[in-house]
């Protein structure tokens, strides 16, 4: 199930899950209700010299399964609560979170985020797949 809310190419995900659930920079939580997982979140910790401290970002934050409209804003809800208590716990002096889902957007904002200037972002899947890196895709100066 957890394979679903995983990014990048399919052959890829099983392992890129394992890695992500070993490692110490990260917290994935499942809610589970009636024997069932009704969504997960996950969250990544860094060190931001931006801002003075560890960094938590609410990687994903996704709803499983069907339920009502109103059960699944309380699922969102409760998901981004645990976000925002483990960040706490971890000593993070600030939380981000790039979400779109509709639900989850709402859920975090209803917990006091407020969008910032946009982010910035560069895939580098197509360049490693080609075995090159961007610096060396860049044109020379001269």
């Amino acid at each position: 199930m957890l394979l679903a809310v995983a990014g990048g190419p399919e052959v890829g995900r099983l392992r890129a899950l394992r890695r992500l659930l070993k490692t110490l920079v990260a917290d994935v939580y499942l809610l589970e209700r009636d024997g069932a997982v009704r969504g997960v979140v996950a969250v990544v910790y860094r060190r931001s010299l931006a801002q003075g401290g560890l960094v938590a970002t609410i990687d994903a934050l996704e709803l499983l399964g069907e339920s009502s409209a109103v059960d699944r804003a309380g699922d969102a809800k409760l998901l981004a609560a645990c976000a925002l208590s483990r960040a706490e716990r971890r000593g993070c002096v600030a939380v981000d979170a790039a979400i779109t889902a509709p639900e989850a957007v709402a859920a975090i904002e209803g917990a006091g985020f407020a969008a910032v200037a946009p982010q910035r972002w560069r895939s580098l899947r197509s360049t490693a797949a080609r075995g090159r890196t961007a610096v060396a895709d860049a044109p020379e100066k001269g």
